[in-house]
Formats: structure tokens, sequence, C-alpha cells
């Protein structure tokens, strides 16, 4: 189940309120892009308490509000355990995010 979100501010958790931000306890596999508008925007990404990105810096978005799924990719086919995704954000801007979860 993909998700693309535009976050346009610093955010502790980009997913919080979200339905599938909960991973079931068999697991799943995740693949993450983001790119933002500025140097220096990272995101991050964790599951329960595994920390698989920690303040990984962004592309610079080619167009506005796009993410070039060819350059763009931060996180590769990580197996994951159950728990609740964790995307905290630093924009300056804003940055697009697109996170893609396969359910085992």
């Amino acid at each position: 189940m993909p998700s693309i979100k535009t976050i346009s501010a610093t955010s502790a958790d980009a997913f919080s309120n979200l339905k599938f931000a909960d991973i079931p306890a068999s697991g799943a596999i995740i693949n993450m892009w983001a790119a933002g508008d500025d140097a220096g925007d990272t995101v991050a990404l964790s599951v329960g308490d595994r920390d698989l990105l920690v303040a990984s810096e962004c592309n610079i978005e080619q167009s506005a509000d796009e993410l070039d799924l060819q350059k763009d990719q931060l996180l590769f086919n990580e197996v994951v355990g159950g728990g609740h995704i964790f995307v905290p954000v630093v924009a300056t801007a804003e940055v697009q995010i697109l996170v893609s979860i396969r359910y085992l």
C-alpha cells in the first residue's frame, strides 16, 4: 500500500494519524523515496524501536512537487517487523515523500 505525502514544515512524525502507519506483527517490506525543495532537508524512518534511516538528506526536487522514482529512493526493500512507522522530517519549505509498504 503506497502513500504519497507532502510535508510543508518540520514534523516530529509526518505519518501520525495515518491508518497504515501501524505494521502488523507479521511484518512488511518497505521502500521510501523523498525529495525536498532545498539542500539540507532531511527525513528519517523507524519502525517500532528500529531506526532504518537517521537524518538522511533528500535530493532536491527536479520540479515543483515531484519525486523521481529513479533517483530519489532512500530505502530499498527493507524487511521490518511489526510496529508503528515514525517519519521525522526537517524541511526548510517542503518535502515530498513516497512510502511503499508490502505486508508479509
